[in-house]
């Protein structure tokens, strides 16, 4: 009785380690470096930086 409780903890933990590593393995990667982002949405908005 207690081996076969074991399995399914052992099945359990198993399958929550897969959905894990596999959700951290695919999460969205940014389309654009951080260094990129500023000066394309000022581009984009139309934008003029001042140094005030």
């Amino acid at each position: 009785m207690i081996k076969k409780n074991r399995n399914w903890i052992v099945l359990f933990i198993g399958i929550a380690l897969m959905v894990g590593a596999a959700d951290y393995l695919t999460q969205a990667k940014p389309a654009t470096t951080p260094e990129l982002i500023v000066p394309t949405v000022i581009s984009e908005e139309s934008l003029q930086l001042s140094d005030d």
